[in-house]
């Protein structure tokens, strides 16, 4: 099977840019340039007669690649936009994504990341145009409230993710409704390590696309794993966390509840707003804890600052994560701390778990008779009930 060649608008008055782009793409069998400009307005007058499918743009091009960039989106929507930079600082990456970019690039760069950049934007945007011709065809399997499920501790180590991705598989397993997990640790997310998927979308390739997002958009950045459940995970690299506001969350979150049955959050283990839409929208809030005395304070610590700011207590649900009748901390002693009647207990289990972990199973597939994931059984029927009374 051959590819269609990406046809490529090069844009740069910066001669060994412009020369080390044509000899990098001249080596590329699915990759063919179709003209050169040196200035903005050069490019616009190309773009009148022909139709390239990526434009690679210096961002200091005579007339401003930036400005370029925003003019070609308004007037040419489905256009694939490359920025090229000498140096990468936030604010040049700020405009670039406010004016439309795909990807910014920092020249010099490796002929494979240039590469990859222009096949990975080129295949982004035809998906998206694929999803929009197919709508009239297509019906809406959803059409109601999916319930959102928020995993938080501002403890680190107390298995958020853990929780989460295991209450994920266990609505799948239980309820047979659609799941989808959204690893909101925009930072450091382990949502895919957990399920041992290697992301090939995140939660970044969606803020592109923000204006536009609708169910079938969102679903076909979703990676599907063997459970059943769907996952959204956090950013490939941390840094671009700070692109992502509290606005896209609100509108990402919105979106996957018209689209799923239960919406299941792995939050990040601190109260800052780019996540607050996710303890807005939540039905339940599960607080996680361990039964160690630093732990239980920091959490109730947490349920404090919940209080401070009118939370609704309802929505709170304490589970005590790793408990073990061993413990000098019983759970007893936790709700007495906390002032807060436990949820769910789940056992610690130390030969079990490691082993889920290491191999990036949950542990309600790769032992599904255990205590621990009976356990979780039990707090998924217990949110299922929850939601059932709060609907009925």
């Amino acid at each position: 099977m051959t590819l269609d060649k990406i046809k490529t608008l090069i844009v740069n008055d910066d001669m060994e840019i412009q020369s080390d782009i044509v000899d990098i793409f001249a080596n590329v069998e699915y990759i063919t340039v179709v003209g050169e400009a040196e200035t903005a307005e050069e490019a616009l007058e190309f773009l009148e007669n022909e139709n390239p499918d990526v434009l690679v743009v210096g961002a200091n091009i005579p007339g401003g690649g930036h400005k370029l960039t925003e003019n070609v989106m308004q007037e040419y929507p489905d256009q694939v936009v490359i920025l090229v930079e000498r140096e990468l600082k936030e604010e040049t990456v700020r405009k670039a994504i406010f004016a439309g970019a795909k990807d910014v690039l920092v020249y010099p760069f490796t002929p494979a990341k240039l590469v990859d950049a222009v096949y990975r934007s080129f295949q982004l945007e035809q998906k998206k145009q694929d999803i929009q011709r197919s709508k009239p065809q297509r019906k809406r399997r959803k059409t109601g409230k999916g319930q959102v499920v928020t995993v938080f501790s501002t403890k680190g180590g107390v298995g958020r993710t853990f929780v989460s991705a295991n209450l994920a598989v266990a609505l799948a397993e239980q309820t047979k409704g659609k799941v989808v997990l959204v690893d909101l640790d925009l930072d450091f997310g382990n949502a895919a390590l957990a399920l041992n998927i290697v992301p090939r979308y995140t939660i970044s390739d969606i803020i592109d696309e923000i204006r536009n997002l609708d169910q079938d958009m969102i679903e076909s950045y979703l990676i599907p794993h063997r459970s059943g459940i769907k996952l959204l995970p956090a950013n490939a690299q941390p840094q671009m966390a700070e692109f992502i506001s509290s606005d896209h969350i609100e509108i990402i979150l919105k979106v996957l509840q018209n689209a799923f049955d239960y919406v299941v959050v792995d939050m990040p283990g601190r109260f800052y707003e780019p996540v607050d839409p996710a303890f807005q929208a939540a039905d339940m809030l599960l607080m996680v804890t361990t039964p160690e005395v630093a732990t239980v304070r920091n959490v109730k610590a947490a349920l404090i600052a919940l209080d401070e700011l009118n939370y609704p207590k309802s929505k709170i649900k304490v589970v005590l994560n790793r408990s073990d009748r061993r413990d000098e901390i019983k759970p007893k002693d936790v709700e007495t701390t906390m002032n807060h009647n436990l949820f769910s207990i789940l056992p610690a289990d130390y030969k079990t778990v490691p082993s889920s972990l290491n191999q990036g199973i949950p542990v309600v597939l790769l032992h599904n008779m255990s205590k621990i994931s009976r356990s979780f059984h039990d707090l998924t029927q217990k949110v299922v009930g929850d939601d059932s009374g709060k609907s009925a």
